[in-house]
């Protein structure tokens, strides 16, 4: 993992994102980080859903200096949404 995204973010803090449709901020909690080659990725949830058993997963891609992207390549979504799969699954494995 970069030392950069981590100087930026850790996980379990929580940041307001602007949302694109209406520009109202939602408060996320960084639940995982992870790189994919030489990509740094967050997981995020919405505050709000965070002790449902449902939640909504959201993904964003670090750019450095702080900026964090969108997914819109169906290619790479597949393949951060296959890590974070593989990332939980470990998870559930080490809890048993």
């Amino acid at each position: 993992m970069s030392q950069d995204i981590t100087e930026q973010f850790d996980v379990g803090e929580v940041i307001s994102l602007a949302e694109e449709e209406g520009g109202t901020t939602r408060d996320f909690r960084i639940m995982y980080i992870f790189d994919i080659q030489d990509r740094s990725y967050l997981v995020l949830v919405p505050v709000e859903q965070e002790d449902q058993e449902e939640y909504d997963v959201h993904f964003l891609r670090y750019e450095g200096d702080g900026v964090l992207q969108g997914i819109e390549n169906d290619e790479e979504w597949q393949q951060v949404e296959e890590t974070f799969e593989t990332l939980i699954a470990e998870l559930e494995n080490e809890e048993l």
